[in-house]
């Protein structure tokens, strides 16, 4: 298989108008009805981060910046910007679009490069309004950690601990899980757990980020076969036993490959090595539909795979994104 990226950097610099990344694509055309995001432009920054040796990307970096930037107005930080350049006022305060920036950002802060004081500036605003906000959201917690971990690591324990307190509220003998449903970008969390671990040394961390990350690679991988079948959104995985195995989406390989690569480096078990591998193959078609998601005309990837049996017909941001993002994490295993 062919982990050549150069044609998914050239569709992501498609992708992206003097405003920021689009969100959503009608195949591999933009959708400018649906507008722009924080969620994904955090993402696509961490990409410019990531690829650094890549000269086109270095403008983009600075529109991804600058588009969260943007989003900082009204004592708030908004989410959707609309096709009418109007932001959409419906949106969580304090929501996972301020803990994929808090990654992003920490990542910036990090490379301290000429953006690192407006970083600093913008990711303390961001953090404030994620530690005011009185409801708990577990993905946000894992994805502020992941943040802190490369500015302010010194609050990753206070996350940390209401991570593994909702933990040990859910968890029973037969579900070792955070919430009573397994939804999506589910690797993130116990990810968290290991950067937290990484950081403070707190064997609780880790021994909750691996059981966690057994349990849910034994719902989520077929042993028999060798592929990963990821919860659907049409239901996902409860704790009561339903299992929704459409729509899949790529972010949950994409996810899945981190978080392998990472308990990799922390545990040197070879299995983690191998199970990252294999996520990263669903892309190419070790699925459930053996379906390449990787379109080799565009330089897209589709957004999922469908119950029809079909890949869906649309290339959006977020898939790209997880197919770049893995494949700079395998890189590491070499």
């Amino acid at each position: 298989m062919n982990r050549n990226t150069e044609k998914q950097i050239n569709y992501l610099i498609k992708s992206t108008d003097d405003i920021g990344l689009v969100e959503h694509c009608n195949g591999s055309v933009p959708n400018y009805n649906e507008g722009w995001c924080v969620d994904d432009n955090a993402r696509g920054l961490q990409v410019c981060l990531r690829y650094d040796n890549i000269l086109s990307l270095k403008e983009l970096k600075i529109k991804y910046f600058n588009f969260l930037k943007s989003a900082d107005r009204n004592n708030n930080f908004y989410n959707d910007l609309n096709q009418d350049l109007s932001w959409k006022e419906e949106f969580n305060t304090g929501g996972e679009h301020c803990s994929r920036t808090l990654l992003a950002l920490g990542e910036l802060v990090k490379h301290n490069d000429e953006l690192k004081d407006d970083a600093i500036r913008l990711f303390n605003k961001i953090y404030k309004i994620v530690k005011s906000n009185n409801t708990f959201w577990i993905r946000v917690a894992a994805g502020t950690i992941l943040g802190l971990q490369n500015y302010k690591s010194e609050e990753i324990n206070y996350w940390a601990e209401k991570i593994v307190e909702k933990y040990n509220l859910e968890r029973s003998d037969y579900w070792l899980w955070f919430e009573d449903e397994i939804t999506y970008d589910n690797g993130r969390i116990p990810m968290s757990l290991l950067v937290a671990y990484q950081e403070t040394q707190n064997k609780r961390y880790l021994e909750v980020a691996l059981e966690s990350l057994d349990f849910l690679t034994n719902l989520i991988f077929d042993k028999k076969n060798k592929i990963f079948s990821f919860p659907g959104n049409r239901g996902w995985f409860t704790k009561s036993g339903n299992r929704a195995e459409y729509d899949q989406q790529p972010i949950e390989a994409g996810t899945m490959v981190e978080v392998y690569v990472l308990a990799y480096e922390v545990t040197k078990n070879e299995k983690y090595k191998e199970l990252a591998k294999i996520a990263l193959d669903w892309y190419f078609g070790k699925n459930v539909l053996k379906l390449n998601l990787i379109n080799n005309n565009t330089g897209g990837v589709h957004d999922g795979l469908n119950k029809d049996g079909k890949i869906n017909p649309d290339q959006g941001a977020e898939s790209v994104l997880s197919y770049l993002l893995a494949v700079k994490e395998i890189e590491k295993l070499k």
